[in-house]
């Protein structure tokens, strides 16, 4: 990979299809609005006789079955929070899921608020396992600035290693155990990425990554590919010099 951009190249040649099986016109309706912002083929179909809310089947270019999940399933998607890690991690709800489900599946036009609700499941996944590395790019000082805290912690908390990105300069404090990687009028100032190496376990390995193509509005995609998070993380150490 020679860019940021070219790993979302490389998924926008991936699109799925998903196939909603549900008699509620008001579910399928939300689920268009939803999925109109991602590379994905929706398709309705009846339930015929069988008497539930419904679910959803992704199918890869091909057609091959990639799973199923129940509609209700969904809300994290419908309704995202953007809560903390440590806060994620202590609540009963199981989002992966749902996430696993949409891995390397395209998105358009997430707001900043979708887009944090995103980064906090990466984010809620490095604590968990409290070891291994953390790399997070805020574009700008001033996104980074209104995060310090969640990242303090985040940078004290285990093993954990964060080291953030930016296009600008840093010039206040640096949180403890985060290393501050400024690279101005670069790369930098247009993705948001979060990625994190899972660890002792290649298999916690996950990543986001999205272009802010017009001022709030983000186009990218997450993966839980280990593959892909290493050719990621192998692009950011040698790009700028982290390794």
């Amino acid at each position: 990979m020679n860019s940021l951009g070219t790993f979302i190249e490389t998924i926008d040649r991936q699109r799925k299809t998903l196939e909603v099986h549900t008699d509620i016109d008001a579910v399928v309706s939300e689920l268009r609005r939803q999925f109109e912002t991602r590379n994905v083929d929706l398709v309705h179909r009846s339930l015929g006789s069988l008497d539930e809310t419904g679910f959803v089947i992704v199918r890869d270019p091909d057609g091959e079955f990639r799973g199923a999940l129940g509609i209700d399933q969904f809300q994290a998607v419908l309704s995202p929070r953007t809560h903390p890690s440590w806060e994620l991690a202590e609540t009963n709800q199981d989002r992966s899921a749902l996430f696993d489900f949409l891995d390397n599946t395209l998105f358009a036009s997430y707001s900043r608020r979708q887009m944090l609700a995103t980064a906090r499941e990466i984010e809620e996944r490095a604590w968990r396992i409290g070891s291994g590395n953390l790399y997070s790019g805020f574009q700008r000082a001033s996104a980074f600035a209104a995060q310090t805290e969640v990242y303090d912690r985040l940078g004290s908390h285990g093993s954990l290693a964060v080291t953030v990105f930016l296009d600008d300069a840093w010039d206040a404090s640096v949180p403890e155990g985060v290393t501050v990687v400024s690279e101005p009028d670069s790369e930098l100032g247009k993705y948001w990425l979060v990625v994190f190496d899972g660890g002792d376990n290649e298999l916690e390995s996950c990543a986001l990554i999205a272009e802010e193509r017009r001022p709030g509005e983000f186009y990218g995609f997450w993966t839980y590919d280990p593959p892909t998070v290493r050719e990621l993380i192998t692009y950011l150490e040698t790009t700028y010099d982290i390794a």
